[in-house]
């Protein structure tokens, strides 16, 4: 589906032939880890393998769970409003979370697939008859993938069940679920092997942009610390980001989720796509998030409150964040006039739309669904800037703290000089203005549930979005609430099916 298209396939298929004598012959041309990885190409094309099943080839696997971080939170809503259209991720959004949604079942699920196609390279070039250079590059570069499927695992999750080498269906029936605090470790054991091994971003080739580096590493590592709350070593590894001089804000905000601007300045990690239509690449993210007047679903739709949030600021990052109906975004053709954008209210909770993964008219594909080729960033400089700025806070060094946090504002201030001003506050205004920056600068990119959940409060943001649903005046989302909060929404349940498989291994998480 992906850039990395080159999924490693074990198994090759013979097809059947009706002579007998044939099928008496012995199997010719078979592939599997026994005699693959023989060479430098094979090596190279299993962790393309790897980068591929870490995204899947479908919509309905990984590429839709990574709306939850939005829906999850105040930030938007399921937004299609047709009641028996992916009900599962209404309730989802409602906080309505039972085991047996499948939402669940299909992260859970394509997160260990991917984990598992990862030990399996891990073993197969270890004992590669490679040059060892390339093959401890080869190595970390895995180790990273691990360590991004995992993270994603934990911080939804909790603790999991760590299988670190290829098992059989049986052996894996056997695991229990790790403690989050082991998964962590593992996560930032392969984290810091990644980044022994990997190249600095400019030095990859142009062909390779967008796979792992030692700053993406180093990024995640710092991502890691600050959410197991070990600020010291989260700011150094920021801080390592940041000296390495790999990355910077010069890109305009409005062209950070631009089509035109793959892996830009600001990238440490995102998912490359085209959209190839002969080999089934790209996303499909681009439809699924679009209005349903516009040939789109209509899903993942910014609530009126998040719009609130930038009103209140006077921030102009809001026009790169949200179309909302009548917005103007292009110019009005003979089948749709973008100078007056039709969100569909009859079908759409808020009247809204995320711009972030908007793409023009003129820049999608024939067959756009799970073809677009609009880059899925992962992790960027600005969020980097912001874990800087908040470990720095907890860390009594406030200075550091505005610093960062006020690049991260200064590159929005350009968008319309005079608006985005630097904070000078302290204390718990201080922190309370980090949090709000990442609100503003990251919404819309599937990460404010997860942030809400590391602060502890979740519970608390969702309570007063509720509170201020009932009061509010918005044409679209007013009176709407998400009234099934409570505690236990801090971790996702762990899918029925997977303790039905462990025979009870696996135990779920409390209150489901």
């Amino acid at each position: 589906m992906k850039k990395y298209s080159f999924l490693l396939t074990l198994v090759l298929g013979l097809s059947l032939q009706a002579c007998k004598d044939f099928l008496d012959e012995p199997p010719r041309g078979q592939q599997n880890t026994n005699n693959y990885y023989t060479t430098a190409d094979e090596c190279k094309a299993a962790v393309m393998g790897c980068y591929s099943l870490s995204d899947q080839s479908d919509w309905w696997q990984l590429d839709r769970t990574r709306m939850l971080g939005d829906v999850g939170s105040d930030d938007a809503w399921k937004g299609n409003a047709i009641a028996g259209d992916q009900r599962e991720f209404g309730d989802f959004s409602r906080f309505f979370w039972l085991p047996n949604n499948e939402w669940f079942d299909n992260r859970y699920t394509h997160l260990y697939q991917a984990i598992g196609n990862c030990n399996a390279a891990l073993v197969g070039i270890a004992k590669a008859p490679i040059d060892a250079e390339l093959q401890k590059q080869l190595i970390g570069e895995v180790k990273f993938i691990r360590a991004y499927n995992y993270f994603e695992l934990v911080k939804g999750f909790g603790g999991v069940p760590l299988v670190l080498q290829p098992v059989t269906a049986e052996e894996a029936l056997t695991y229990k679920r790790a403690t989050a605090e082991e998964c962590y470790n593992q996560i930032i054991q392969d984290f810091k092997d990644a980044a022994d091994a990997l190249p600095e971003k400019n030095a990859r080739a142009a062909i390779d942009k967008g796979r792992a580096t030692k700053g993406a590493a180093n990024a995640y590592l710092a991502k890691a610390y600050l959410f197991t709350e070990k600020w010291a070593e989260s700011q150094q590894y920021a801080e390592r980001v940041i000296s390495s001089n790999q990355y910077n804000l010069n890109d305009d905000f409005s062209r950070v989720w631009s089509v035109s601007n793959p892996n830009g300045s600001e990238s440490i990690f995102e998912f490359n796509y085209n959209a190839n239509q002969t080999f089934n690449l790209g996303t499909s993210l681009t439809v699924v998030m679009r209005s349903r007047a516009d040939g789109g679903w209509g899903f993942n739709t910014p609530s009126s409150n998040l719009e609130q949030a930038f009103v209140r600021e006077n921030d102009p990052r809001l026009k790169w964040t949200i179309i909302k109906q009548g917005d103007s975004v292009d110019v009005k053709t003979a089948s749709f006039d973008y100078s007056k954008y039709d969100t569909k209210p009859s079908e759409n909770e808020s009247g809204r739309i995320s711009r972030k993964m908007f793409l023009l008219l003129k820049d999608r594909p024939a067959n756009e669904s799970n073809h677009s080729p609009l880059n899925r960033i992962e992790l960027r400089y600005a969020d980097l800037l912001l874990m800087h700025a908040e470990a720095s806070y907890r860390l009594g060094q406030e200075d550091k703290a505005r610093t960062s946090l006020n690049l991260v504002r200064a590159r929005a201030n350009r968008l319309k000089p005079g608006t985005v001003l630097p904070r000078t506050s302290t204390g718990t205004q201080l922190l309370n203005h980090i949090w709000l920056e990442r609100r503003l600068e990251l919404a819309m990119e599937g990460h404010r549930y997860y942030d809400l959940v590391r602060q502890h409060r979740l519970v608390a943001v969702i309570q007063a979005f509720n509170a201020a649903q009932v009061t509010s005046t918005d044409p679209y989302d007013k009176g709407k609430v998400k009234d099934q909060i409570t505690e236990k929404n801090n971790f996702f349940p762990i899918p029925t099916p997977q303790i039905q498989l462990s025979g009870g291994n696996v135990e779920q998480n409390p209150g489901y």
